[in-house]
């Protein structure tokens, strides 16, 4: 039986903090479907701990180093969940790119929750969006709440943090269309746009929105409202935003089939 020492122990619980998982560049990743998705990702892999119990949680040949062995109470120490997981990891934090490949993007400023940014990242890799930027004062892309709710799939979304300047360049004003979600009854109905070419949906923190600085200047920022009942005053931003970005992807996806078929397409 492979048993982590007292140090190791302690190591790996500092990451439960924010702190710890910025001085020391690692991330905790709880559960067997995250951590798999870690892996697929090609994250790298520093320790890896498991339940007695549960020694078949994860095929043998997923294993890219013997796991330690730890009982539930020294599990219970290094997880962040009420109940202990029956797999634990700590892998490297991923790079963030240095530039932004595809042309649907996801901008979220200063959204709090981690459950709310966890959702998001989850619909964005759901619905064809190929990074997702985060700027303001944004929960942190790893915190562990964030990689449970977005099922791991935040390992595999090219994930940007941004100040004011680089959202900027990151989305050139004369390629990208902005889209933002707004109460207001006048603001554009979302699905009257065909969300084709370069496009952006930006949501902001839960209680204030997007804030008027974000995209001052520049013209190509369009509100959207969802129509719904009366009775309802407002939608949660991860249900508003996944319900425009499911609508998106839609048109997208319609958009590339009304192309005309040429040589390098192919029939």
């Amino acid at each position: 039986m492979n048993s982590p020492s007292i140090a190791l122990i302690k190591e790996v619980a500092a990451l439960r903090q924010k702190k710890g998982r910025d001085d020391s560049g690692l991330i905790l990743v709880e559960g067997r479907h995250p951590i798999e998705e870690a892996l697929r990702a090609g994250l790298n892999l520093r320790h890896f701990f498991i339940l007695p119990t549960h020694p078949g949680h994860l095929p043998a040949e997923h294993y890219p180093q013997t796991p330690f062995v730890v009982d539930e109470h020294a599990m219970r120490r290094l997880s962040t969940t009420d109940s202990p997981p029956p797999c634990l990891a700590v892998f490297e934090k991923p790079v963030s790119p240095s530039t932004f490949q595809g042309s649907f993007a996801l901008v979220l400023e200063s959204l709090q929750d981690p459950g709310n940014l966890g959702t998001l990242i989850r619909s964005a890799a759901a619905f064809g969006v190929n990074g997702v930027i985060l700027t303001g004062d944004s929960a942190e892309a790893y915190n562990p709440k964030v990689i449970r709710a977005s099922a791991g799939l935040v390992f595999s979304m090219p994930m940007f943090i941004a100040d004011h300047q680089r959202l900027q360049s990151l989305l050139p004003e004369e390629v990208w269309q902005v889209y933002t979600t707004t109460g207001q009854a006048d603001a554009l109905n979302y699905r009257n746009v065909d969300f084709t070419g370069h496009c952006a949906l930006v949501l902001g923190n839960e209680g204030r929105g997007i804030s008027s600085q974000l995209f001052s200047g520049r013209n190509n920022l369009q509100a959207l409202t969802i129509p719904m009942d009366p009775i309802v005053e407002s939608l949660n931003v991860a249900i508003s935003g996944s319900i425009i970005l499911a609508e998106a992807a839609a048109r997208r996806v319609m958009a590339s089939f009304s192309q005309p078929i040429t040589a390098e397409r192919g029939i």
